[in-house]
């Protein structure tokens, strides 16, 4: 048994034992029905980072275009909001950013988990984690497999490959690249840029520097030093790990299921160009600044700081269920993916102007 079916298990159990509250514990819906038009009008978050949900946006017909659970989501070269699917009638589904569907392919990743564009030499490479392959594949856009790194590149540090299931990647401009063992044995492992192995590092345990399900692996290039940032999920942190493996801080954000990082794009002057989002599993998208405080809880209460310290999120609102990523668009709206949520099509939310 993996820890990805752990995880997931250890969710449904939540849901038999609140079942007659039908919430997860924090308060987010776990697959309830939700009220006709709750979120149409639900304005989610706090201060100048407020949204509102865009009603149908990425709806399609699902006889053609069927979704499982929506995992990934980011944008291409050429503006296309690009969604990853476990569903291999059409893994990959890129949309425009009013919603309307532009092109749906690839078919080979019935566990298809984690998504990166990597803009590589005036040509898009897509990068696709599938965990129960065990791979992470790049693609170019008409399809064509140019690597695929499998269980076989880190072998030697398992001593069952079973319990190796990788959950998502992170490439840095020179082409060295990381895989997160988010459901596997909770390591971080590192390869150059022709897929040779290099090193590992996290591993469950109870020193700073281990991991419990590191479930997206994100390149910070904010400060102009490249660092890796770590979404700890099982502890509720996120953390910061020199290329080396040395973890260089850590920031806890409890009650919250840290799965994926988005950064935002130069929006307002540049006043939230350091900041970032990262999607929740458990119900929410959080925003922190450029000195990692949650400044806005989209799907939930209030951040509360007391003595510095964050204090428990809560989560709270219809919109929804278990956001896996999420993405930043130029105008900062906000494109969530979501496992786990009766086959839903990704939900776009909008900056509410004014205050």
């Amino acid at each position: 048994m993996n820890k990805m079916n752990i995880s997931r298990r250890s969710l449904l159990k939540s849901a038999t034992v609140l079942g007659s509250a039908g919430v997860l514990a924090g308060g987010a819906p776990l697959l309830a029905e939700t009220p006709s038009g709750a979120c149409e009008e639900e304005i989610l978050g706090q201060g100048e980072l407020r949204y509102r949900a865009v009603r149908h946006w990425g709806v399609l017909d699902r006889s053609r275009y069927p979704v499982k659970d929506c995992h990934g989501m980011t944008e291409d070269r050429n503006g296309r909001i690009v969604m990853l699917t476990n569903d291999t009638h059409n893994n990959l589904i890129a949309y425009n950013k009013q919603g309307k569907l532009l092109s749906a392919w690839e078919t080979r990743y019935p566990a298809a988990h984690g998504l990166e564009i990597q803009d590589h030499q005036g040509e898009d490479l897509y990068w696709i984690t599938d965990h129960d392959l065990q791979c992470v594949a790049v693609h170019r856009g008409d399809g064509t497999l140019v690597r695929r790194t499998g269980p076989d590149a880190v072998a030697a540090k398992y001593p069952n490959i079973n319990q190796y299931h990788p959950t998502n990647c992170a490439f840095t401009s020179e082409g060295e690249f990381f895989i997160s063992d988010g459901y596997g044995s909770s390591f971080v492992h590192h390869f150059d840029p022709q897929g040779k192995y290099i090193a590992s590092f996290g591993g469950v345990g109870p020193a700073p520097e281990n991991l419990n399900e590191p479930h997206a692996v994100w390149m910070d290039t904010r400060s102009g030093k490249p660092s890796l940032l770590v979404c700890d999920r099982g502890n509720e942190t996120l953390k910061w790990f020199s290329f080396s493996g040395e973890l260089l801080r850590s920031v806890p954000v409890p009650g919250a299921r840290p799965s994926n990082v988005a950064q935002f794009p130069k929006l307002a002057g540049g006043r939230y160009e350091h900041y970032i989002a990262i999607a929740s599993l458990n119900g929410m998208i959080l925003i922190l600044d450029a000195a990692d405080r949650v400044v806005s809880v989209v799907g939930g209460e209030p951040a509360v700081y007391r003595e510095g310290k964050l204090q428990p999120i809560e989560v709270y609102n219809d919109t929804f269920r278990h956001p896996h990523d999420v993405y930043v668009d130029a105008q900062g709206s906000l494109y969530v993916p979501q496992w786990w949520s009766n086959q839903t099509y990704p939900i776009k939310l909008e900056l509410v102007k004014g205050k």
